[in-house]
């Protein structure tokens, strides 16, 4: 029993130090890349909620919210990876505000994102 707690346990450690590192990365003024498929949002809140709903893992909860905000254009959802700059990095909410950077109509754009969706 204890060979398979030591792999286990060592096996958090690693991934909770590799998520420190990304995290740490994260610094305002970053110019980074976010993962295709994201969900941005226009107001910090509805990401907390979207946070929240993911968390539950209450699926159904969670697409029906994702359709009701993609559909009120409250959020986007972009299928490139697409360049912004990181105005602000909340660590505790795992939220960052960025600015679009890549070209196009929603260049300059200020939105709010799961940290999570940020390319290393």
């Amino acid at each position: 029993m204890h060979r398979i707690v030591k792999p286990s346990l060592a096996t958090l450690v690693l991934a909770a130090f590799a998520t420190g590192v990304f995290a740490a990365d994260i610094r305002t003024g970053a110019v980074m890349q976010v993962k295709p498929n994201s969900i941005w949002f226009d107001e910090a809140a509805d990401l907390a909620h979207w946070q929240e709903l993911k968390k539950s893992g209450d699926d159904a909860a969670l697409a029906a919210y994702e359709k009701e905000k993609l559909g009120s254009r409250d959020a986007w959802q972009f299928i490139y990876p697409l360049t912004v700059k990181v105005l602000s990095y909340r660590r505790r909410t795992n939220q960052v505000e960025v600015e679009m950077k890549s070209k196009g109509r929603f260049e300059g754009v200020q939105m709010f994102l799961d940290a999570g969706a940020l390319a290393q």
